[in-house]
């Protein structure tokens, strides 16, 4: 009798663990660095931005790139850390294709001033439809 009401309560317990934990991973989350005016895009994102920087604008639109409809993302940020760095930029589509890369691509060195906004243009090739759900990352790339 006392074994069988503790398999119940353990299990019942593991079923409030669980659900808690989907729970938290399914709400949207927005970095202190990331304000509700810069984003543009119907999406649930989750974002995972350094404190290097903070994101002036966010858009996701299907517009024609090189003569082709296709999903476009356009995120601009400043660099609010007191030193150049160079980032890494991660869009990622769970449930499709991701795009990202180096911010800035070229330069001499190819850093990101402190105190300035860039801003970049990621196509997504065949692919016409935003997403219902989006992860976005930046990261700031070692100067080392």
């Amino acid at each position: 009798m006392r074994a069988e009401r503790w398999k119940r309560l353990s299990g019942i317990l593991v079923c409030l663990m669980i659900t808690t934990f989907v729970w938290g991973c399914a709400t949207t989350q927005r970095a202190k660095s990331v304000s509700e005016n810069a984003v543009q895009c119907p999406a649930k994102i989750v974002w995972d931005v350094t404190d290097a920087v903070t994101v002036t604008g966010f858009q996701c639109f299907v517009k024609p790139y090189k003569g082709k409809e296709m999903l476009q993302y356009k995120i601009s940020f400043k660099n609010v850390a007191g030193k150049p760095y160079r980032f890494r930029v991660h869009i990622i589509d769970p449930e499709g294709k991701s795009v990202g890369g180096l911010v800035p691509r070229k330069g001499k060195p190819p850093v990101v001033q402190p105190g300035k906004e860039v801003s970049f243009v990621y196509p997504v090739p065949a692919y016409t439809n935003v997403p219902k759900r989006l992860e976005v990352s930046i990261y700031e790339l070692s100067n080392k």
